[in-house]
């Protein structure tokens, strides 16, 4: 075969006479990286780290049965004394109970608290307190809830909760007014906190449910008729479609009606009912946001369908 020579200064003026000189070199190259790619593959695609695998196993227990008992009194010394401790479990209540509406920091940011009017309390701010900003004020607020604000009561917390989430809220406030002497005695003879809070037993949710079957058979057949009656009307009756609008669980909900006739009496009594325990009772606080008229028709349609 003819050798094909080029002159250097060829070679300069013309790219392709450089490509042709120098793609016999760039091939061996490309050949020879193949080679040695092919001759550590297996090394390459063995996994030297075993894999993490995580226990993700959740075992869920039944509760236990437990007698009812008496849980330790109150100190009611929290009430005008800070206590670091008690700010800290605060802290940690807060965010579980609270946060969803009046934010992280206090501020009545929460994302849940959106929705309501008027909105959520800013605990940094002095003005506009319903209730008072005193300790043993702000103690019967948590407990009984603002019925006209959408705010629900947090009696099934522990006294001791209660005022963790109050020594926090406190934390946050300018200049907070101190509680007098009688304040307490007064808020300690309303709620005994000073003799312990009783404690109710537990049995195990298997057995609850078995007894509850058993006993409230009848009243289970009503509530699911009247959740079938409303299901129906969904697509017809606007206070119907309200009903699953301001509902987190129906079931729940329609339990809490059937388990109380005061609600029966008038708004006012139906929005009280709500309000106690909202978080369980498969309402939301959508419902605080609702008409006048809005509610006196849920009222007339509810009323129907749980005779």
């Amino acid at each position: 075969m003819a050798k094909i020579k080029f002159s250097f200064s060829e070679l300069l003026n013309n790219p392709i006479k450089i490509m042709a000189v120098m793609y016999p070199y760039f091939l061996v190259v490309i050949i020879g990286i193949g080679f040695i790619y092919i001759g550590n593959s297996g090394s390459l695609v063995q996994n030297k780290v075993a894999p993490k695998l995580d226990d993700s196993t959740i075992v869920v227990t039944d509760l236990q049965i437990t007698d009812a008992k008496i849980a330790s009194a109150v100190d009611l010394k929290s009430f005008t004394e800070i206590n670091p401790a008690l700010i800290e479990k605060g802290k940690q209540l807060f965010q579980t109970t609270c946060s969803s509406c009046h934010g992280v920091e206090g501020n009545g940011d929460g994302t849940a608290g959106a929705a309501l009017n008027p909105k959520p309390r800013n605990f940094h701010l002095v003005a506009g307190w319903k209730f008072g900003r005193k300790a043993t004020e702000i103690y019967n607020t948590v407990q009984k809830g603002i019925l006209t604000s959408g705010m629900p009561g947090f009696d099934y917390l522990a006294p001791s909760d209660r005022i963790a989430i109050i020594q926090l809220i406190r934390s946050w406030m300018p200049e907070p007014p101190k509680d007098t002497p009688e304040d307490v005695a007064n808020l300690d003879k309303l709620y005994a906190l000073s003799a312990g809070t009783k404690v109710p037993g537990t049995i195990p949710v298997v057995t609850a449910e078995k007894l509850y079957q058993t006993n409230y058979s009848d009243k289970i057949g009503k509530i699911n008729f009247a959740l079938a009656k409303l299901l129906s009307e969904k697509g017809t009756n606007l206070s119907a479609k309200i009903f699953f609008d301001v509902t987190t669980n129906q079931q729940k909900a329609l339990v809490t009606l059937f388990n109380s006739s005061s609600w029966q009496l008038g708004e006012k009594e139906f929005l009280a009912v709500i309000a106690d325990n909202l978080s369980e009772n498969g309402f939301s606080g959508k419902i605080f946001s609702l008409s006048s008229s809005e509610i006196s028709n849920l009222l007339t349609l509810l009323k129907s369908v749980t005779i």
